[in-house]
């Protein structure tokens, strides 16, 4: 039976939840590095991990006059600069098998890195000659490439999901899902047969079944699985092996963990929260091979990165496979 003393602590870190998820556990993560102390322009993205276990950031903001770069974090916290960004802003980043690095920008631009940092390709995804404001982006089993478009409102939803067809180098866009309000995150089930979607414009998280050829299923086609409350919404997420979603919410310092099935398990937080501190909370990942999690968190505090225990092992990523 809970003493007065964890109720209490209970009671404080849930403060200002939605009541469908304030008696759910709670995850706090930790510090683990900060990337800086930039309060004017806070703000992160699109972390992932290569194959040596180096950790890869997008600092950027979309402000005129920003230079956006993505940081590198070697396992022994040496950081450096990996790549110098200027004006485009990069805010997803995904691993090719090969080893090349797939940035999206929110300026329509599909930058092509080789593994030390050399852009050797820029894509410019359209779809019926509209560029697309690409968010974030995942690779399936054989390569081919899925990204968000983050446009649209909610009385306006011209966002939606594409895929970038690795057969025809990248350059074929196919549209999976249009009528989307802000299509930001976006996650693979570890099956192939689902993606994950966080629609920040309506405040959703969408599942989209996928059928044998990687389109979306017409039978089972798309849902709206979870609607968030309050002012914060949906931004990027990660699945684990088992299945678990792990949805970021910007604005409001926190993951809410979602089961295989869409119903909500867990919440992580940051510590701060609760004082108006590291809202920012944009993305996160989870290192392969491991439970550890890493988890974007900006605000008056700079710019950080928190890590967590998650509830299941990453699952393995097409940067990761062999053969």
């Amino acid at each position: 039976m809970a003493n007065e003393f964890d109720i209490q602590l209970q009671k404080l870190m849930t403060e200002n939840l939605p009541q469908d998820v304030i008696n759910l556990p709670v995850i706090m993560a930790e510090p683990w590095v900060l990337i800086d102390g930039d309060t004017e322009h806070p703000g992160m993205e699109g972390p992932i991990f290569d194959k040596e276990g180096n950790f890869y950031v997008c600092r950027s903001a979309p402000v005129p006059g920003f230079n956006s770069t993505i940081i590198k974090i070697t396992p022994g916290q040496e950081m450096s600069v990996f790549y110098q960004a200027g004006q485009c802003v990069p805010v997803g980043i995904a691993i090719h098998k090969d080893g090349r690095f797939f940035v999206a920008c929110l300026t329509g631009e599909l930058l092509v890195l080789t593994p030390d940092g050399t852009l050797v390709r820029t894509l410019y995804p359209k779809h019926l000659g509209e560029s697309l404001s690409m968010n974030d982006l995942v690779f399936d089993q054989n390569g081919n490439l899925y990204i968000t478009d983050f446009r649209g409102l909610s009385n306006n939803p011209i966002g939606g999901v594409y895929r970038l067809d690795a057969d025809y180098n990248y350059e074929k866009v196919i549209q999976i899902t249009g009528g989307l309000a802000l299509a930001n995150g976006i996650s693979l089930t570890p099956e192939g047969d689902a993606l994950w979607i966080g629609e920040s414009g309506r405040n959703a998280i969408v599942r989209i079944r996928l059928d044998q050829n990687g389109m979306m299923d017409h039978f089972a086609g798309l849902s709206y699985i979870y609607y968030n409350t309050g002012d914060c919404s949906p931004d990027s997420n990660k699945v684990d092996s088992d299945g678990n979603l792990y949805q970021t919410i910007m604005m409001g310092g926190r993951i809410i963990v979602l089961n295989k099935s869409g119903t909500p398990v867990t919440n992580v937080m940051v510590p701060g929260r609760q004082e108006g501190r590291n809202l920012m909370t944009p993305n996160l990942v989870i290192k392969p091979g491991t439970k550890q999690a890493y988890m974007l968190a900006s605000g008056p505090d700079g710019s950080w990165v928190y890590t967590f225990t998650a509830l299941a092992e990453a699952q393995v990523l097409y940067s990761h496979m062999t053969g």
